[in-house]
């Protein structure tokens, strides 16, 4: 593997923190360097991190404190 993927993959939180979670990527990677970003959209789905999962935490936020703001009527 080269120093510039190992960088990148340090330097990217998400990414280093799901391949010590499922370490079998590597073997891919190693093959490919450009599986990088099929790796990148795995570990956004595996931390709930894509757009749609963001808008849902968003959405649940608001419905708490909708219920909230039923409760103190």
């Amino acid at each position: 593997m080269d120093k510039e993927l190992l960088k990148q993959i340090r330097e990217n939180k998400l990414i280093y923190s799901y391949l010590r979670e499922d370490s079998s990527n590597y073997k891919e990677l190693l093959r490919n360097p450009k599986y990088i970003k099929e790796i990148e959209k795995k570990a956004k789905e595996f931390y709930k991190e894509t757009s749609i999962d963001k808008i849902e935490k968003i959405q649940e936020k608001i419905t708490l404190l909708n219920t909230f703001m039923d409760v103190l009527k």
